[in-house]
C-alpha cells in the first residue's frame, strides 16, 4: 500500500499541526525512538515542539515542505528533554532559539559526568545547545496568551509540556505521557528517574487538558474512560531477509482515527462520532 504521509490538522487541535507523529512501538534491539513533531504559530515565528532523530531528518524536511516551511523559518524549538529522539535534529534549525528546562540541563551535564547512567542522553547534547541562544526554564512560563509551558518531572527531571489554548486545551505532552496506554493507566510504562512524581505529572496533564498529543502515539481524547484518536495510524516495515523477496513488506498496520482503546485493550468502533 502506497502510504503518502502529510502534516496533520483536526478542528480540535486548532492551529496545531503534527509534522510527525510518535510510534509507540520498539523491538528486541530497542525502542525506535520515532517521536512526535509539533508546529504551531507564536508571536515572532513559527515554533517547533522537539525535532527527532536522524532517521526521521529527510522526512521531516518533507513535512515541512508541504507547509511551505524551511528550517531556516522556525523561530523557536522548544525540546521537550534532553533525549536523542527528541532532540538530535536541532542543528536543522540553525537560526532558532531554544527552549530547555534548567532541570534537564543540570540532569545531563550530571549524565555526562558519569553521576547517572541514561544512555538516551547524547554524548554532543551540549555542543547542540551552545550553538545557539538558549532559554532556560525553571518554573511555569507564559509564552504569550494562549500558549504555557510548564515543567513536570518524571521520565527525566526536567519534562517540558507546552498547553496551547483553541477549540480546546491541547497538551504537547513530550514523554511526559509517551502514548494512550500510560494516560489510561495513570502511569508511566517505563520508569525514567522518578516513577511517583511521573505519575504525578501524568495525573497533571490530564487535568489540564482536553487533547493530548504524547511523544510516542497519535493526538487523542479521553472521553468516559476510553481513549479517541483523532488520527489514523499507519505503519509500515520493509527488510531484505533472504529467503524471502528483496524490499519485502514485512509489518503492515492501519488503524482508523475514530478507534477506542479501552482498558481491557480492546479496539472497538464507535457507533457515531
Amino acid at each position: 500500500m502506497n502510504m503518502e504521509l502529510k502534516p496533520l490538522r483536526h478542528e480540535l487541535l486548532g492551529d496545531v499541526r503534527i509534522l510527525l507523529h510518535g510510534v509507540p512501538c520498539r523491538s528486541s534491539r530497542g525502542w525506535f525512538g520515532y517521536c512526535s513533531v509539533v508546529l504551531f504559530p507564536g508571536e515572532d515565528g513559527w515554533v517547533l515542539f522537539d525535532t527527532g532523530h536522524y532517521s526521521d531528518r529527510a522526512l521531516l524536511l518533507e513535512m515541512l515542505e508541504k507547509v511551505s516551511l524551511r528550517p531556516e523559518d522556525i523561530r523557536h524549538v522548544i525540546i521537550s528533554h534532553l533525549h536523542f529522539d527528541h532532540m538530535l535534529n536541532v542543528p536543522l534549525f540553525r537560526k532558532a532559539s531554544l527552549v530547555v528546562a534548567k532541570a534537564e540541563v543540570d540532569y545531563a551535564r550530571r549524565v555526562s559526568n558519569g553521576d547517572f547512567l541514561d544512555p538516551s542522553v547524547p554524548d554532543d547534547w551540549q555542543s547542540i545547545l551552545e550553538a545557539h541562544e538558549v532559554r532556560l526554564v525553571d518554573g511555569p512560563l507564559r509564552l504569550s496568551n494562549d500558549t504555557e509551558i510548564e515543567v513536570l518531572p518524571g521520565h527525566t527531571p526536567g519534562g517540558l509540556v507546552v498547553y496551547r489554548q483553541g477549540p480546546s486545551t491541547v497538551a504537547l505532552c513530550g514523554d511526559t505521557i509517551k502514548n494512550a496506554w500510560e494516560a489510561l493507566n495513570g502511569k508511566p510504562s517505563a520508569a525514567g528517574v522518578d516513577g511517583a512524581a511521573a505519575a504525578g505529572s501524568i495525573r497533571r496533564v490530564l487535568a489540564r487538558s482536553e487533547v493530548l498529543v504524547p511523544g510516542h502515539d497519535r493526538p487523542f481524547c479521553i472521553r468516559n474512560g476510553a481513549v479517541e484518536f483523532l488520527a489514523p495510524f499507519s505503519w509500515q516495515v520493509r527488510g531484505h531477509l533472504l529467503p524471502g523477496p528483496e524490499d519485502e513488506v514485512m509489518l503492515d498496520i492501519h488503524l482508523p482515527a475514530a478507534s477506542l482503546l479501552r482498558p481491557t485493550g480492546r479496539a472497538t468502533t464507535p457507533q457515531s462520532a
